[in-house]
């Protein structure tokens, strides 16, 4: 993001551009927005309806005479949607383009049959893993084990799903202890399973599920999945083991009380100061950032993921900056 700073405040790329920014507002936010602004953008900040605003940043964006206007306010004309969960499309109309950062939203996009303008996703991107499977993964093993009353190392862990965070939960989770046992329900991920050297148990078979549990000494659920805890298995098969859950829904649900499981069900992480440290935000932030030339420089409409030189670039500069190798990010991703 500072590389980005410098060169926009060289060449304003955006100068005169009118920009609606809908990111989860927190002071790490600032940096992209800053950005932004230094691109020469005419600039309005809002905040996602999922989560609170940090009420710090808005006095900075207030000293930095960037206007901050609440969601259900937000509404005209802009050249440019920078939208997360595609919150922006019902009362703000776009001339250039539209570029979204989720999975949620990027599926909400995908479902308007017809667009005028460029829809640019950057989930539907190799960089995203690096947030979404390093960041949170590493933000879900660090508040566990902040948290927890015991020492992790060489327990028994069980993870639900092995998708983008459940793949980044189990490598951290394997610094400290080769007792990793992941739950799917897809095939090609139960085969990639074993292949990332786990214990694999077929999420459809509750007998065995229930096993696996039961010698666990930690389980997370990731599946994204509301009560698939309750509605598949048998709860006592659960019960008085450390319960983490790290998607946003309620994945233990009906037959657990809140008290049962760390941060009170809620994602594990977001009980951090930081759930995704910058190290992890920086390339989808950049991403989405510069996704607008991608919709300036190809105009075709509709819906479609970022450009893959963009895209694999990306990660390349972020591997060679943070030391880790393409090779290492391919064996975890």
């Amino acid at each position: 993001m500072h590389k980005m700073l410098a060169d926009y405040q060289a060449t304003q790329p955006y100068k005169g551009f009118k920009i609606v920014h809908n990111v989860p507002l927190t002071q790490t936010t600032l940096m992209k927005i800053a950005c932004l602004k230094a691109a020469g953008a005419d600039l309005v900040v809002t905040n996602p309806s999922f989560m609170n605003e940090d009420k710090e940043a808005i006095k900075i964006l207030e000293n930095e005479q960037i206007a901050y206007v609440p969601l259900q306010l937000v509404k005209g004309e802009f050249d440019f949607l920078l939208d997360c969960g595609a919150e922006l499309v019902e009362n703000c109309y776009t001339n250039k383009g539209i570029v979204e950062l989720t999975r949620t939203g990027a599926m909400r996009y995908q479902q308007h049959k017809e667009f005028h303008v460029p829809i640019v996703s950057v989930d539907d991107t190799r960089l995203k893993c690096l947030e979404t499977c390093l960041g949170t993964g590493e933000g879900v093993y660090r508040a566990i084990t902040q948290i927890a009353d015991t020492d992790l190392t060489g327990k028994n862990v069980l993870i639900f799903g092995f998708g983008k965070v459940g793949i980044g939960i189990a490598y951290y989770f394997s610094k400290i202890t080769p007792n990793i046992i992941v739950a799917e329900a897809d095939d090609e991920r139960l085969k990639l399973i074993e292949q990332r050297g786990y214990q694999n148990v077929d999420a459809r078979n509750s007998q065995a599920v229930e096993q696996a549990a039961d010698k666990s000494d930690l389980i997370v659920t990731a599946t994204g999945l509301k009560d698939i805890i309750s509605d598949n298995y048998h709860p006592q098969a659960f019960k008085g083991k450390l319960l983490a859950n790290a998607g946003a829904e309620d994945e233990f649900g009906f037959a657990f009380e809140a008290s049962e499981i760390l941060a009170d069900k809620k994602p594990v992480n977001f009980i951090l100061k930081e759930p995704t440290l910058i190290e992890f935000l920086d390339p989808i932030f950049y991403a989405h950032n510069i996704a607008i030339d991608d919709a300036l420089n190809n105009k075709q409409t509709g819906f479609r993921a970022l450009d893959k030189k963009t895209d694999e670039s990306i990660v390349a500069d972020w591997a060679e900056h943070h030391s880790w190798t393409l090779e290492k990010l391919n064996s975890i991703f």
